[in-house]
C-alpha cells in the first residue's frame, strides 16, 4: 500500500474533495479521544502558562528533527 499526505490550502479544499471523489480512495479517520485526567493536565497547563514563554509555530518547526531508520 501506499500512503499520500498532502497539504490542501483551507480554499481548495472544497474543489479537492470533489476532484477525488471520481477515484476509488478510502478517508482516513482521527478516532481521538481525550481522558478526563489528560483534560485535567490540559487546562492545568494552560492556566499556568505565560505568554512570554510562547514560541512562534515557525520556529518550532525549525527544530523539529526526525530521527532516520538507522537511528532507530
Amino acid at each position: 500500500m501506499t500512503q499520500i499526505t498532502l497539504n490542501i490550502p483551507d480554499n481548495e479544499l472544497g474543489f479537492f474533495l470533489k476532484l477525488i471523489e471520481k477515484f476509488n480512495y478510502e478517508p482516513l479517520i482521527n478516532d481521538f479521544s481525550v481522558n478526563q485526567e489528560m483534560k485535567e493536565l490540559l487546562d492545568e497547563r494552560r492556566n499556568s502558562s505565560v505568554e512570554e514563554d510562547y514560541v512562534a509555530w515557525e520556529e518550532v518547526k525549525k527544530q523539529i528533527r526526525f530521527k532516520s531508520n538507522n537511528e532507530l
